[in-house]
């Protein structure tokens, strides 16, 4: 049984990372798109009656990247799916998961995307 331990405390550990792909409740309905950059996977997840976007990185990395790079390719993750910018200042999270505002009001996807309402409010 002890030499069990080691193995069983590995998988326990390893539990969170099967769900943490899963976007937010208000992404229930949200598709998502798949896009590598610098290594890392992202997925994308969009939803067309709203002008908000969330992106998780899905693949492991020992030790962790810097939050600065992880984050500029999750912006340009989301830019490369949606064909929008990002609202400066909206975009936020960490390493795992980011949320952001898109502006749409120019650009190739701009006739594609509605604008809706986005909780994401960093300022307050």
């Amino acid at each position: 049984m002890r030499k069990h331990l080691p193995l069983l405390a590995l998988i326990v550990l390893c539990l969170p990372a099967c769900v943490a792909d899963s976007p937010a409740l208000g992404y229930s309905r949200a598709g998502f798109s798949t896009v590598e950059i610098g290594g890392n996977t992202y997925r994308v997840y969009t939803e067309e009656t709203r002008n908000c976007v969330e992106v998780h990185r899905v693949n492991f990395v020992f030790p962790p990247p810097s939050r600065r790079e992880i984050l500029m390719q999750m912006e340009t993750a989301a830019m490369q799916v949606t064909q929008c910018k990002l609202k400066k200042g909206t975009f936020i999270g960490d390493q795992a998961m980011s949320k952001g505002q898109l502006d749409c009001s120019e650009g190739a996807g701009a006739k594609e995307w509605v604008p809706g309402t986005c909780n994401i409010r960093p300022w307050g």
